[in-house]
Parts: structure tokens; sequence; C-alpha cells
């Protein structure tokens, strides 16, 4: 290697963070993270220690980081929020126009003080305001007294008391037969763990979820309960109970302690009937759930955090107030069922309804993962992250990583891991991703729109995956270093991911509508003036995302 060579090879380790640099070999398959590890996304893979504080992690999120300058970035920033605003005003003209198009199911009286109609297409979040709005409320103030009542008198019996407490309001809402087939689940889960065999495992899993979503099973269980809006909260229990259940047999299996504490009967049903968790999530995995809850001891205590479930809740109602308001104004979801309404759409209109869709569901789950999340850290119990914003996601890993991290981890740790992950070749490293999104796509219901939809997005993974490795050859490096300066690196960067990023946008809408909707997107941003101008407010778009996350993409 020349001088010149070797100077630019230091000056480029100096500059930048060498990502592809792997760990000494530690076996065919890489070990499960401890509890408390951080994990980065499918495509790339990098240990760090329990401890890691925010700083550290912002640090390290920093390593590629590159500011531009500031006029730069405030044009960007301007140019996004005036798109922004123009979005939102051509789709609420749209919804005004169009609004005596959709149908009548689709829109219902609304708040008096408003006078108008409001969009309730939106089956999950109709019916998780139509359960606030009569029991389940209760139902979560019940769990606060009943664990304030035994922190005092039977502190050791509390997490106990809970999963009573968890499975009679199972009982009071589904009956008595859903209820029991939940608790038949996980006595059946218990036994396969002590058997300690992953294949008998995920067997299980399997034929949970195909008795759930295929006849003759389907019909079964509709038969259980007495309305649609009860079937629908016991797949999504059934579901969610399946995905805990996994992940405390799999923790038995890999547990190398000859008697260790937390693995009994009641500690697996402690765990899944845990009220504030148990029907709508967040999914926190049990090595997660075991350590908190053993770490607090027997003690009689005073509920913790109040002061910052006060807050938590009070933040809660003022997003649950947004969404309310929204769906009065911007009939979006109502929309989307009618396909011949959007071919009518502006191209605003298209920007605008795709990301009022994304900014809705991301809001709507962190009302709803919020809720129960809030009120469990009154039990010392610190679930998952909400959902970070939808507006900060620039990639297929982030949107992953970020998006719902409760499922990301659960993904990595028992099944992404187990198969090889990034650290043992290209070939496990794909393999471990295909085998993450088919189990994905099986949970999430194994429908049409689904399969497309994890189609895309493992597809989008693997296309980030394989351009980073291209970026890193050392002979890519080389040249970029040479011809191109650190901002001008970040630019282009960002520039080559604008095409995965709108490939994003399009699977996003493929889940949250359906493949019509997502084949009318993608015919839109492949006219060649609409192409130009989505990568114009895609690229802003994305260095604005930079500045948030502190990431150049692609790196």
């Amino acid at each position: 290697m020349s001088v010149q060579s070797a100077t630019l090879s230091d000056e480029l380790r100096r500059r930048t963070t060498d990502l592809s640099r792997t760990p000494p070999a530690q076996g065919p398959h890489p070990p499960v993270p401890q509890p408390g590890t951080s994990c980065t996304d499918f495509a790339e893979l990098k240990p760090t220690e329990p401890t890691e504080s925010y700083e550290s992690r912002r640090s390290r999120h920093s390593a590629s980081f590159v500011p531009l300058p500031k006029a730069e970035i405030g044009l960007c920033v301007t140019m996004i929020m005036c798109v922004l605003c123009y979005m939102f005003y051509v789709t609420y003209r749209f919804s005004e126009d169009y609004k005596h198009r959709l149908n009548e199911q689709d829109l219902a009286p609304g708040w008096n003080v408003l006078g108008r109609k409001k969009d309730i297409h939106d089956r999950e979040w109709t019916e998780w305001m139509e359960r606030m709005r009569t029991s389940f409320i209760l139902f979560y103030v019940g769990h606060v007294f009943v664990g304030a009542a035994a922190d005092q008198l039977i502190p050791k019996a509390k997490f106990p008391l809970y999963a009573i407490y968890g499975f009679t309001c199972l009982v009071t809402w589904l009956g008595w037969k859903s209820a029991a087939l939940i608790l038949a689940q996980g006595v059946a889960a218990y036994v396969i763990s002590r058997l300690r065999s992953p294949a008998l495992i995920w067997g299980y899993a399997v034929i949970v979820m195909t008795s759930v979503y295929m006849d003759p099973g389907r019909v079964w269980h509709y038969n259980l309960v007495t309305s649609n809006s009860n079937y629908y909260l016991l797949v999504v229990t059934l579901t969610l109970s399946c995905l805990r259940y996994v992940s405390f047999a799999m923790e038995v299996a890999m547990e190398t302690e000859s008697n260790p504490d937390g693995y009994s009967l009641v500690d697996l049903l402690a765990y899944n009937f845990y009220w504030p968790l148990l029907t709508s999530g967040p999914i926190m995995n049990y090595n997660s759930f075991r350590q908190q809850r053993l770490s607090q001891g027997d003690a009689r205590r005073a509920p913790q955090n109040v002061p910052r479930v006060l807050f938590g809740l009070a933040r809660l109602f003022v997003w649950f107030l947004c969404i309310e308001v929204f769906l009065h104004y911007f009939y979006i979801h109502a929309i989307c069922v009618k396909i011949n309404l959007l071919w009518r759409a502006s191209v605003f209109a298209l920007y605008g309804l795709l990301y009022a869709h994304v900014q809705f569901f991301h809001v709507k789950y962190v009302v709803i993962y919020g809720f129960g999340s809030t009120l469990a850290r009154l039990d010392g119990i610190e679930p998952p992250p909400q959902p970070t914003c939808v507006a900060t996601i620039y990639q297929f890993a982030d949107m992953w990583r970020s998006f719902d991290p409760g499922l990301y981890k659960w993904l990595l740790r028992y099944i992404y891991f187990p198969m090889g992950g990034s650290r043992s070749g290209l070939l496990w490293q794909i393999s471990a991703s295909v085998a993450t999104f088919v189990f994905v796509y099986y949970w999430h219901g194994a429908s049409r729109n689904l399969f497309v939809w994890a189609a895309l997005q493992f597809f989008g993974v693997l296309l980030e995956t394989l351009t980073k490795r291209v970026l890193r050859l050392p002979a890519v490096r080389e040249f970029e270093l040479k011809h191109l300066s650190q901002q001008s690196s970040r630019r282009l960067r960002t520039l080559l991911n604008t095409g995965p990023f709108a490939a994003l946008i399009v699977s996003n809408m493929v889940y949250l509508t359906n493949p019509q909707v997502g084949a009318l997107y993608a015919y839109t941003l492949a006219i060649p003036w609409v192409a130009l101008q989505t990568t114009a407010i895609l690229f802003c778009m994305g260095q604005w995302s930079i500045e948030i996350r502190k990431h150049v993409p692609l790196t």
C-alpha cells in the first residue's frame, strides 16, 4: 500500500466508525444477550453493556454524525414545515369535499362541541375507546388498589394476586371459557418449558397461532364469545399471551442455573395475567420482567414513581384528545376504503393521507401502549419504551427498532440471535431475517395484506444491509474519503436512502390499508416528475431526521 493510501485509510478510521468490525469468534451462534442488553436492528447487531446510559447511547449513535451548515438545515426544515402544512390543508379539503361519498358506517356523530361527524373506521381505536368507556377503566383502577393493598398487607403475594385479578377481569369481560382457554395454554406452555426443547416450544407456538387464525379453530374461538368486539379482544389477548408463554419457556430452556427463582407456574401466570400489559401490550420479555420483579424483594413499599405516573397519564390524555379531534376533521381511514376516491386525489393529498395515516398509527399506540405501561411503573415494572415518532424514522431497520421496541427485542432474543444473526456471516444473517419476518407475518394474522407488507419489509431491510456492506468496502470507502467531504458524504448517503425510504412508506400503507392502496402509491410515485418531487421532499425530511437522531443513514 502506498503512503498516500495508508494516510487515507488512517484518516478514514479517524472520521468514521467501522461498524463491520466483528468480535472474536464464539462458536457458530452468538450468545443470547443478558437482561438489559440493548439491541440494534436485524441488519446490524452490536452488543452494549447492560448499564449503558442514555448519554453513551447517544454518543455511540453519533459516531458517524456530521453536522451541516445551519442555513442548509434551516432551509430543509422550512421546506418540510411548509410542505406539511400544505399537505394537511389539502387533506382536510379532500375530506370535506368527498365526505358525502364515504360509507355511512365509517362516520358517526362526534362531539357536540365540534358539531362534526367522526371517522370510526379504525376498528382497533374504536373498540379500545369503547372498552375504556365501560369496564376497563375500572379494571385498571382495581389493579392499582389491589397492588396498594398487597404492598401493605402481604407483599410476598402481590404478583400472585395480580395473576388472580387479571384472570378475574378476563372472566368478567370475555367469559369463563375464553379465560380458561388462555389459562390452559399457559399451563401447557409451563409443562413444555420443563422439557427445555426449543423445537417443542416453537411447535406449541405454531399450533396456538394456527388454531387462532385458521378454520376450524377460528370458528371455534369465535363461538366462545358473544360479540365481534369480544372476539377481536380474544384474538389479541391469545396472540400476546402466546408471545409471553414462548418467552417464559425459552428463558427456562436457556437458563444455566440448577434451581433458579422465578420459574414456577405461579410466576408464569403472574407474568401473563399482569393486567396493565395483558390485553393491549406492549410485549415485555420474561427475562426483563423476572429481573425487575425479583429485584424488588418482599418488603413493604409504597407505590413507586407516583409523580412520573401522574405526569405520564396527563400526557397520554393530551394525545388522546389530539387523536379524537383529528378524527373529526380528517377522514383518512374512511377515504382509503374508497379506492375510486383515491384516484381523484392530488399528489399532495396523497402525501397528506399517507403522512396522516402513519402519524395516527404512531400516536394511537403511544396511547394504547402507554396507558398500561404507565400504570405498571407504580409496581416498579419498567416496560419497553413507547413508540418513537415516525417523523424521525428514515430507515427500515430504524422502524423495527424504534416503533415497537418490545416486539423487536422479543424477535431478536428468541428468533434472530438463536439463528446466528449478523455475526455468523451473510447467509446466516439473511436466513435469520427470513425466519423473523415469516414469524411476524404469521403472528399478525397471515393475510394477503400482511404477506405483501412483510415481504416488502424484508427486502427493504435486506437492501439496506447489502448497501451498507457495499459502502464499507475498502475501495468504496477510500474513494469516498478521497473525493467527498464529510458533509458531501452525508448528503450522498441521505440521497441514496430516499429510494428505500419511499419503499418503506409504501409498505407501511399496505399494512395500514390494503395492497390496492399501496399499488396506487407505487404507481403515483413512479411518475417521473412526482418521483423527482418526492425525492426532494424525502431528502429534506432525511436531513431533518439525521439532525434529530444524530445518525447518518447507511453507515
